[in-house]
């Protein structure tokens, strides 16, 4: 399936803090995986995999990780056994409370 050139409107809900219109699907792919990911109906899910593909939402989850962890980790967690079959390590002593965002250059 080929990437429509703008968001389709039962999409719309899940970006109600954005003007939809302006969210361009092409470029803003990761943005767009990664709402979904966190509140997507079953239906949105389906569009988003046979928009993006399988890859793409694999690439999102491990840069996910391995970056800034802007999923949520119940949600992480999740896409890892969906994705790899695998869940997420437990949480070391202190990791919990620790900051996972990052300014980049510091």
């Amino acid at each position: 399936m080929a990437i429509p050139k703008k968001l389709p409107k039962f999409l719309w809900p899940l970006f109600h803090n954005y003007v939809p219109e302006s969210i361009d699907p092409v470029r803003n792919w990761k943005f767009v995986i990664k709402t979904v990911m966190v509140a997507g109906t079953w239906e949105q899910l389906e569009w988003a995999a046979q928009t993006y593909g399988r890859d793409r939402f694999e690439q999102v989850v491990r840069e996910d990780l391995e970056g800034n962890r802007e999923l949520p980790r119940p949600v992480a967690n999740f896409w890892s056994i969906a994705l790899w079959g695998e869940p997420l390590p437990p949480l070391q002593k202190g990791e919990r409370w620790k900051p996972t965002r990052k300014i980049p250059g510091v």
